[in-house]
């Protein structure tokens, strides 16, 4: 049986400055599109102090779990399939004779 490597480079999610990469470019976007409009100097420091702060929640999101985002993305799909019971062991509708 022969034994194959698996790269490191194959395994780690794409980032971009810490943070999730898709994520941080649409906020960056966002922010840039908003400062260059708007055209005054208090919009820009607006925006920057913006994607400052966004950038740091972005930051503390991917050192939490870089994965948030696709698992979010997933649950929303999955949710007409999965509906909300109230317990572990629920079987739903009335529980007459217990």
């Amino acid at each position: 049986m022969s034994v194959h490597a698996i790269y490191p480079a194959l395994q780690q999610r794409q980032q971009f400055l810490g943070c999730d990469r898709e994520l941080c470019q649409i906020w960056l976007l966002i922010c840039f599109a908003l400062g260059f409009c708007a055209g005054s100097l208090q919009t820009a420091a607006f925006c920057l102090a913006m994607f400052l702060i966004g950038f740091y929640l972005l930051r503390q999101m991917g050192k939490a779990d870089l994965m948030l985002r696709q698992i979010f993305i997933r649950q929303l799909k999955y949710r007409p399939y999965y509906p909300a019971k109230d317990g572990l062991c629920s079987h739903g509708g009335k529980r007459y004779g217990r």
